[in-house]
């Protein structure tokens, strides 16, 4: 698995710090991590500024070889939708 990690695959990302799960500003779309490990940049589907890059406060799956290329297969990226899942 490398590259294009999710495109037509669910990933599983468990966060390794709860308090760094969200990152909130309201000049910024969903965010996440504390070092805005995955961030959705405002109006993401007319630009690429969103972007990902895990390992800090988000775990990397198994068999990944790029942490900043999982999402979208490159670093920057301009997604078509995004879903969240919150597992109690």
């Amino acid at each position: 698995m490398s590259g294009r990690f999710l495109h037509g695959h669910a990933l599983k990302s468990v966060v390794k710090d709860p308090s760094k799960a969200i990152y909130r500003d309201l000049g910024c779309g969903p965010t996440f991590g504390g070092g805005h490990q995955i961030k959705i940049a405002d109006n993401a589907n007319s630009n690429t500024n969103s972007y990902t890059n895990f390992g800090s406060y988000y775990s990397v799956p198994s068999g990944v070889q790029d942490k900043s290329t999982i999402l979208a297969g490159a670093y920057h990226f301009s997604p078509d939708e995004v879903e969240v899942f919150y597992l109690d």
